[in-house]
């Protein structure tokens, strides 16, 4: 569940919980409370007809009177006459005249809805007949005691089941508060050896996990990036050193007088101005490097019709490899105009540089091919750009590796260079979000492959 709905459920059980627990208490207290089972109030002495009864007894009914509850209703029958001095039922007025077997069959009659009572007052008249009743629903407690009390259990075991989770969410919460704190304090300490743990399964996934993969790929994107950083300065201190080494060993042997022939001088100095010239180069490729800004390139991103650049490509390759004596061999299959968003100065900057490495690691007469054509894999389109050499090959052990930063095989350890070039276009193949790979086999050429997706 998200962190969100769990922060939502949390608030929604944190506040139910104490209306739940009060709810509880006033059931509870009702329940047991004796006050439920007493009528309250009394009776006002309206409808009244004491005519016929003396001083005495009046006061002594209208005592008795008072003593009932607002809900009962009564009713005063005085058998000698056979009539009702009160009532307070509706359907039977004061003053009615009604025998005894009236009475008898009205109460039958209703006993199904009401419960009723009779007792006599102690009167010195002939007897006098109270009779009151009650509706049955009103004294029926048993059944609402039963709904009560189910109610209760229910609250009971809602309350319990809220505990349960806000229990099982806090430390949910809490587990994942503390696995970010902990791994973010290993990366502020540097220590980038150790994974960051996380679980991958879908039914777990949440903010907490979401944050904590992400953590996981800035570990190893900072151990990358120390990898190339370390690569970087050994890759530096190699091949910074010879052409120092030159001028330095050449520059001292002329201030020490150990090379004194004017030829002999001005060959050094011609070899100094070299090395010079060629360290000038390789700082202004390493200066150019590090201005290669992922983001710098996404900005400048803008569509461009990617046919025309493969196609114009394709007979920059044509002139040049008349001019070094290879066989070239085009198949642009690109029979619309594609647009798509890209920087035209450094994509045909990465496609030369394969094309340069080609004519490389070719002999004369070999065969480079430049083939361009449309696919749909798995309902998405691409361009499938490949430059295939017939030249020397790539030892396996060094396919796993030519990509990187200062990296050089063994077929260019011999060549000039700084093994930046391939990294370099895969930093713009990246940034572009195009794919490149590479195939080869030792002594049979040589085929980088690009894919360059578009929209229709």
């Amino acid at each position: 569940m998200k962190i969100k709905k769990q922060f939502i459920f949390l608030s929604f059980l944190i506040i139910s919980i104490p209306i739940l627990c009060s709810i509880f208490l006033l059931i509870h207290t009702y329940i047991h409370s004796p006050n439920r089972y007493l009528l309250k109030g009394s009776v006002k002495l309206e409808k009244q007809d004491f005519s016929s009864l003396n001083k005495t007894d009046i006061e002594s009914i209208e005592r008795s009177l008072k003593l009932l509850p607002k809900d009962v209703e009564a009713l005063i029958w005085l058998p000698s006459e056979k009539k009702v001095v009160y009532s307070t039922m509706q359907e039977i007025p004061v003053g009615e005249n009604l025998e005894r077997s009236e009475i008898w069959n009205y109460v039958s009659k209703t006993s199904n809805e009401y419960f009723y009572q009779f007792s006599t007052f102690p009167t010195k008249t002939p007897a006098t007949i109270l009779i009151t009743r009650l509706p049955r629903k009103r004294i029926n407690t048993e059944k609402n005691t039963i709904l009560y009390l189910k109610v209760l259990l229910l609250i009971i075991l809602i309350v319990i089941i809220s505990l349960i989770l806000t229990t099982f969410i806090s430390r949910n919460i809490f587990k994942g508060l503390n696995k970010i704190e902990i791994s973010s304090s290993q990366l502020a300490e540097g220590k980038l050896d150790q994974a960051i743990i996380t679980e991958q399964s879908e039914k777990d996934q949440n903010e907490f996990i979401t944050i904590l993969q992400s953590l996981e790929k800035m570990r190893c994107e900072l151990l990358e990036i120390q990898k190339r950083k370390n690569n970087f300065i050994m890759g530096i201190s190699h091949d910074l050193r010879t052409p120092v080494a030159v001028i330095k060993g050449y520059s001292e042997a002329i201030q020490d007088n150990v090379i004194t022939e004017k030829s002999e001088i001005k060959n050094s100095l011609e070899l100094i101005n070299q090395k010079a010239a060629q360290l000038e180069s390789m700082i202004d490729t390493l200066i150019n490097f590090m201005k290669l800004n992922d983001t710098e390139i996404k900005e400048q991103l803008v569509p461009n019709s990617i046919t025309k650049l493969i196609k114009d490509f394709a007979k920059y390759t044509e002139v040049t490899g008349t001019i070094f004596k290879r066989r070239i061999q085009t198949n642009i299959h690109l029979e619309r105009d594609i647009q798509i968003p890209l920087n035209e100065q450094l994509v045909q900057r990465s496609f030369e540089n394969l094309f340069s490495n080609a004519i490389r690691y070719t002999r004369e007469n070999d065969l480079i091919e430049i083939k361009a054509q449309e696919k749909i894999q798995k309902g998405n389109n691409f361009i499938i750009l490949q430059i295939k050499d017939s030249g020397y090959g790539i030892e396996k052990k060094d396919l796993d590796y030519i990509f990187d930063l200062f990296y050089r095989g063994s077929n260019s350890r011999h060549e000039e260079g700084m093994g930046i070039g391939l990294a370099v276009v895969k930093n713009i193949m990246k940034t572009h979000g195009w794919e490149i790979s590479v195939q080869s086999q030792k002594g049979r050429g040589t085929c980088f492959t690009i894919k360059i997706p578009f929209n229709e």
